[in-house]
């Protein structure tokens, strides 16, 4: 058992919210056990041996509310000062990537190098006064984990601004595809101009829910509508997932056979082979599956996860050879495990996906924050950027889905849209609570983290507009009554600069005879409109 000793106002708190609070095992995946609250301190009981580090939402002065975590640490009878461990991970962690990314020569002016010094010296202080004074200490730990998340973050991204500029000066400068989710309902002649004008593909849901709402009763006219048009203005097409348990995804009369996981096996089936030979001549890409792994509202074991993943993207390979197949991770940091015995841990699904020899062209990552539900707490940059990382060991390129929100997000807003009430925070905020400002803000912060990794070929917001069913509530690029925030200006203003910025580094350096071609619609889109100026403009 783990006990943490937690401070308010200078005292021992006698209150204290619990949030995402979830343990992390050696392995880096979550851990099996409980974390509660109980007379000033939080405690961990883990179900499994060996160290473990504690994960919550923790509110950081000045830079938001967010999950943040303490380094491995040992049972012991005395307990841990929160602020401290929390510090000290983080103060690791800067160092480690300072290490790791070769910065450690950065101008001693740089504010990465002062934020580093800074931490160093609160955090060395706060050590000497752990055993005489706690609450002293336990401010100088509030003030080097300030100062270090705060250095982490620019730290990310001066080094995504490394990597790009590097990439945007080379010959095979990034040809990333930037794209756009829809809803289906929404068919505005004026946000399909917009898509047109602004994206590079358009992604495009498939909820099964929506296309068979009855068994063996297929609607397939608002889909056909959306397909016609995106074939009409040569938009390539990323189409899914095909396949998810998420109950707005899942039709009802599915539930009828949860249980029963042959009969389960051959309606998905049925369905991908009925989509799929419909579709195959309109779509560039395809998400196969969706959160398999996480595996909340289906009973299924192990096998029977990995047998649906490998049915499914063999069979959408058959059907469709030309396009490529995508398999999505949802809730990407993992915490589902601590408390869900039939989930797999994002890493290992995705290990296992490559070490089983599935046929698979790509890794989704579905990467949502702001919304107080199980993977959409708010994370740092830091935490984002290390994120992607993780995925470079697998060889396979990234498919990346955003979202944050443009207001706080409140639960009833959640389960009833057109409700409203008093902002609830419970999610954390990045910086300052979410605003149009601060989603402009994020949406670059990570783009431009996202599109330095070499292996990430493709980023996509998850929707463009805001609409009663949207997944995460406020998160479009448009407002409901079709007016665009900064969001969507500061999306379009960074694809322009990317496409500019590659076309003249072509033209410098001209690609060798012989060199790759895109090998995806996508990526042939990206590479027109990287060698030609983009004068569509703005049409939302």
């Amino acid at each position: 058992m783990l006990k943490f000793l937690v401070y308010d106002n200078g005292k021992p708190a006698e209150r204290w919210r619990l949030r995402n609070a979830y343990l992390i095992g050696a392995d880096g995946s979550a851990m099996r056990g409980e974390v509660r609250y109980e007379d000033g301190h939080v405690i961990c009981e883990k179900r499994e041996a060996g160290s473990c580090a504690l994960a919550l939402q923790y509110p950081v002065k000045g830079l938001g509310e967010m999950t943040i975590q303490t380094c491995l640490l040992p049972e012991r009878v005395e307990p841990y000062l929160l602020t401290l461990e929390l510090a000290r991970h983080r103060l690791m962690t800067l160092y480690t990537k300072l290490e790791d990314w070769g910065m450690f020569e950065l101008d001693s002016e740089h504010v990465v190098t002062k934020r580093t010094e800074k931490s160093r010296q609160l955090f060395v202080e706060a050590l000497s006064q752990q055993g005489e004074d706690p609450a002293e200490a336990d401010r100088m730990a509030h003030e080097c984990l300030a100062a270090s998340l705060d250095g982490s973050e620019e730290l990310a991204l001066a080094h995504s601004e490394l990597l790009l500029n590097r990439r945007k000066n080379s010959a095979n400068g990034p040809r990333c595809p930037l794209g756009c989710g829809v809803d289906l309902a929404q068919t505005q002649d004026l946000l399909r101009a917009g898509l047109l004008a602004n994206f590079d593909f358009v992604q495009m849901p498939m909820p099964w829910r929506a296309l068979a709402p009855e068994e063996d009763n297929y609607r397939w006219q608002v889909m056909d509508n959306w397909m016609q048009w995106a074939s009409r203005a040569r938009l390539p097409v990323v189409a899914g997932p095909l396949i998810s348990f998420d109950p707005a995804n899942l039709p009802d009369w599915l539930y009828i056979w949860e249980h029963d996981y042959d009969t389960v096996r051959d309606l998905v089936y049925e369905h991908v082979e009925r989509v799929v030979k419909r579709y195959k001549d309109h779509v560039s890409a395809w998400i196969v599956v969706s959160g398999l792994h996480v595996n909340t509202h289906m009973s299924f074991n192990f096998d029977q996860l990995m047998d649906l993943t490998r049915m499914t993207t063999l069979q959408v390979k058959k059907l469709a050879p030309s396009g490529k197949s995508i398999i999505e991770l949802r809730q990407p940091f993992g915490e589902y495990y601590s408390g869900n015995p039939r989930s797999i841990p994002p890493q290992m699904y995705s290990d296992l996906l490559v070490q089983s020899g599935i046929n698979f062209d790509g890794l989704g990552v579905r990467l949502a924050m702001g919304q107080a539900v199980s993977g959409q707490y708010t994370r740092d940059l830091m935490q984002i950027s290390d994120l992607f990382d993780q995925y470079a060991g697998f060889g396979k390129p990234v498919h990346l889905t955003l979202a944050a929100p443009s207001e706080p997000v409140t639960s009833m807003m959640i389960a009833q849209p057109e409700a409203s009430e008093p902002a609830d925070d419970n999610a954390g905020h990045w910086r300052r609570p979410w605003s149009p400002l601060v989603q402009s803000h994020w949406l670059e912060a990570v783009l431009q983290i996202a599109v330095s990794k070499p292996f990430v070929e493709a980023v996509a917001w998850q929707d463009i507009i805001d609409h009663p069913r949207i997944d995460l509530p406020l998160s479009g690029l448009v407002s409901e009554s079709l007016q665009p925030k900064g969001s969507f200006k500061r999306l379009v203003a960074f694809r322009q600069n990317l496409s500019q910025q590659h076309a003249a580094a072509a033209a410098v350096q001209p690609d060798p005879v012989g060199a790759a071609t895109p090998d995806t619609e996508a990526e042939a889109a990206a590479s027109k409109s990287a060698d030609a100026p983009d004068d569509r403009g703005e049409h939302i």
